[in-house]
């Protein structure tokens, strides 16, 4: 590594951080705050079982030939468009120009543990940072059959299977984690960020052996009180009780957020799963 890219890396990672860190406290908001009801919400407009032709999404093409794809699902409430700063920050980089990045953007809809409240999200959740909670089976999978359509699509562009990332945040990395464990395409890597599982049956139910293989990352803070640590430990164990490689990082000090130390990690996992060349 040069010495003008040792310098500059740290400012990219501290940048990156400090954005992903107030997305991830106004993301913790829409857990703590009231949320305004929409009398115009029209349950055949926002439907989970749309295709992924159908599915709101932004892309950010690679600013060199694109030879990979990172697609990147957010959480809870948030948006697509909240997490572009990961392409403006990875973009950045030189050993990262040949990679797309594509934002899907969940729809929008009553959500149960706020009362009916229309949230953006991937799936209905009913309790919070419970691993037994009742779960929403048929909305968590609809979404992963429509994340899968996206690695489709990536393919018919002209980008192998294996050179695509799936990751995410929080409800985004339930979704990464389970899309890979059923998938019957292999692929590059996961990357879950505060991720847990909530449909741990159905997953076992739905597996494929395809990606047993395949890197994931799962980074969790040890002082994350949406998704507690506990329920993280749960979530690696359970996937790697399937036979899944999950390397899993613990953030002292991290709530449901991330960190320098993680973002750090980050690119290392990306640069290895993604490489230029």
């Amino acid at each position: 590594m040069s010495l003008v890219l040792r310098l500059f890396l740290p400012v990219v990672i501290t940048i990156a951080a400090y954005l992903f860190y107030i997305k991830q406290q106004q993301y913790q908001q829409v857990e703590q705050q009231p949320l305004k009801s929409n009398p115009q919400y029209n349950p055949l407009l926002n439907d989970s079982n749309m295709s992924a032709s159908a599915l709101s999404l932004l892309k950010v093409a690679a600013p060199a030939k694109a030879t990979a794809t990172m697609i990147i699902v957010h959480g809870l409430g948030d948006s697509g468009q909240g997490w572009t700063f990961l392409s403006d920050a990875f973009h950045q980089m030189p050993d990262f120009q040949h990679i797309n990045f594509i934002f899907p953007n969940a729809p929008t809809k009553p959500l149960s543990v706020a009362g009916g409240q229309l949230v953006p999200q991937w799936f209905d959740i009913y309790e919070f940072g419970n691993p037994n909670a009742k779960s929403d089976v048929t909305g968590f999978f609809n979404t992963v059959n429509q994340i899968k359509d996206l690695v489709k699509k990536e393919v018919e562009n002209g980008i192998p299977a294996e050179r695509v990332l799936i990751g995410g945040f929080s409800q985004g990395a339930a979704i990464s984690l389970a899309t890979t464990a059923t998938l019957d395409t292999r692929i590059a890597g996961c990357l879950s960020l505060s991720g847990f599982c909530p449909v741990r049956d159905a997953v076992k139910e739905k597996k494929s052996d395809v990606n047993k293989d395949t890197p994931i990352f799962h980074g969790h803070g040890d002082m994350d009180t949406v998704i507690p640590i506990d329920y993280a430990h749960k979530t690696r164990d359970f996937y790697q009780s399937l036979g899944f490689k999950v390397d899993f990082h613990e953030y002292i000090g991290m709530g449901h957020s991330t960190s320098n130390e993680e973002f750090a990690d980050i690119i290392q996992f990306v640069k290895k799963v993604l490489p230029s060349n």
